[in-house]
């Protein structure tokens, strides 16, 4: 994200929109190529898990944008963006998938209730990372 022009684009179109328009950048060129990449990389991804399941229905994936958030936040990802690492976001994934899987395998909690951790962990992290505002 660092080390090429279109990369630092994107770093700064979620940092500051506004900043970016005022310093000469095409902010809405830079986000439809990052949602076009976005969606091709879906594509590849759904490739190649939709034949490992055999089939799929209109509820395959459901709930997943839950745990890519939450990995990324584990990852030390701002929620308000324009901060983050990729190789922190895959080591949030990791993380997230380990912690979880531990709680499966030790009977410690239910598989039903792994959603519900992942959304407390999204809602301290909002608080964490929420501008603390002082009231005279």
């Amino acid at each position: 994200m660092y080390r090429t022009r279109f990369g630092r684009h994107v770093v700064a179109v979620g940092s500051n929109r506004e900043v970016v328009r005022h310093s000469g950048i095409n902010v809405s060129r830079v986000r439809l190529w990052a949602f076009m990449l976005q969606g091709v990389t879906v594509a590849v991804a759904v490739i190649l898990y939709v034949p490992r399941l055999g089939s799929t229905s209109a509820t395959t994936g459901n709930m997943w944008e839950l745990q890519a958030i939450t990995a990324v936040v584990i990852g030390g990802t701002a929620l308000k963006g324009g901060a983050g690492r990729v190789w922190g976001s895959i080591a949030g994934a990791f993380i997230l998938e380990l912690v979880g899987n531990i709680m499966l395998l030790t009977n410690f909690i239910s598989e039903y209730l792994l959603l519900a951790i992942q959304g407390t962990i999204i809602i301290l992290a909002m608080l964490v990372q929420r501008p603390l505002t002082r009231k005279a």
